[in-house]
């Protein structure tokens, strides 16, 4: 097998992603408390009815591979109603067994609150069990998904640095050999599965606004996928990390930076419209609850917040990760919803595509109560009609121009 790293591209490649939601849960379940995670109630999970769902879900990412989708890309959350994937490689295992084209993007496993060396041997058994599909994605975590996990806030960063570098060890090293870390201590360490990609499976790291986030995956070359924030601050990120890899010597491309965003297909525009309403359930009450629950002290470095205060934040301020504060109407306005028939979307797209000049676009495809035969028909819709349209759109490479005194001044004291 070819080494599988980051290659030029001159054209985007598209995933499907799902959340797969619990969509029996409305707004008034959630209003009668205070958080939306780890004070919401898991007696409201019906596991017959999660059954149904995890079962449309799964015939959705068969489709996705079906009508010419590049990538599947999944994720994992804990004590969420709205991502009922507590284990990312359970679902990537599935979505190995469902297909047989798409690249499987893991985005992915929360290293620092979990055993790294089972981690290197899980994500190299899935790498085998696809025969080499496998993007291994390595996330922090929420605030919640650490606190879930035990994990002192403080120590999150450096148990993920900690981690990654221990996982790609173990893939690009032959054992047995002997580690002594910070926070990890293995007297012999001997992973009998390696992936089948060499040097290693592609790693991606995603974040929603922070600087700090995209400063680290330059600084490691790791393609950063901004999930979900509105154009204009995406757009701020790219040139922080094209800046970030000019100073460490090497030049970033699209095959470097990918998009998510919240799309829906249909047949007219009217019941696309419609239909894409559901993008907006339970928005607000997502990160609700205690302040330590979302941001506890120590979690985030001091300069991360103060770069933080100088993004931009599209045309209404304040808005946050997936325009949080914006309407149904505004969220379309500036394209972080894409809803409508083959043609509006395709043209929307395009205009995402040729403004960001991304090598990776994420169709956050569904969400809550949305219907799985329309769910499915979008999929047939974006497949058939949209992708081929979008794979001519010709990707730009990055203009290296010099970084604004505000990047430089703000990125400075940023960590690795």
């Amino acid at each position: 097998m070819v080494d599988q790293l980051a290659r030029p591209k001159d054209k985007a490649e598209i995933y499907w992603f799902s959340e797969q939601p619990y969509g029996h849960v409305s707004d008034a379940d959630l209003e009668q408390y205070d958080s939306g995670r780890l004070g919401f109630p898991n007696t409201y999970f019906d596991p017959h009815k999660a059954s149904v769902l995890y079962n449309q879900y799964h015939e959705q990412y068969a489709l996705a591979d079906e009508v010419g989708f590049d990538g599947i890309m999944s994720n994992e959350h804990h004590a969420s109603y709205w991502c009922m994937k507590p284990a990312v490689n359970l679902d990537a295992a599935v979505i190995s067994k469902l297909t047989k084209n798409v690249k499987i993007a893991i985005l992915g496993n929360v290293i620092a609150i979990n055993d790294p060396i089972r981690m290197a041997e899980e994500i190299a058994m899935l790498d085998c069990y696809s025969g080499g599909r496998i993007i291994s994605g390595f996330v922090r975590g929420t605030a919640v998904e650490t606190l879930q996990g035990g994990v002192n806030p403080t120590e999150n960063r450096a148990r993920f640095e900690e981690a990654h570098d221990l996982i790609i060890k173990c893939w690009t090293e032959p054992g047995p050999f002997r580690y002594e870390g910070q926070y990890y201590h293995y007297r012999a360490v001997n992973p009998w599965v390696v992936p089948m990609q060499k040097p290693r499976p592609d790693i991606w790291f995603p974040g929603t606004g922070s600087p700090e986030s995209v400063v680290w995956a330059a600084k490691h070359k790791h393609p950063y996928m901004n999930l979900g924030a509105l154009v204009d601050t995406t757009e701020w990120l790219k040139q922080v990390y094209i800046d970030t890899a000019e100073e460490e010597g090497w030049t970033a491309g699209p095959e470097h930076f990918g998009y998510l965003l919240r799309c829906f297909v249909a047949d007219t525009d009217e019941k696309a419209i419609e239909l894409g309403k559901e993008f907006m359930w339970t928005i607000e009450h997502r990160q609700r609850g205690p302040m330590e629950h979302n941001d506890p002290p120590g979690y985030q470095s001091r300069a991360s917040v103060e770069i933080k205060a100088q993004r931009p934040t599209g045309n209404v301020a304040g808005a946050g990760g997936l325009g949080v504060g914006l309407s149904y109407d505004q969220l379309r306005g500036v394209n972080n919803i894409i809803v409508g028939n083959p043609d509006t979307v395709t043209q929307k797209l395009t205009e995402v595509i040729e403004r960001l000049s991304p090598g990776y676009i994420h169709i956050y495809g569904n969400e809550g109560a949305m219907g799985h035969k329309e769910t499915m028909r979008s999929i047939e819709l974006l497949g058939k009609e949209v992708i081929p349209a979008l794979h001519e759109v010709q990707l730009q490479p990055y203009d290296n121009r010099p970084r604004m005194d505000t990047i430089r001044s703000g990125t400075a004291g940023l960590a690795p």
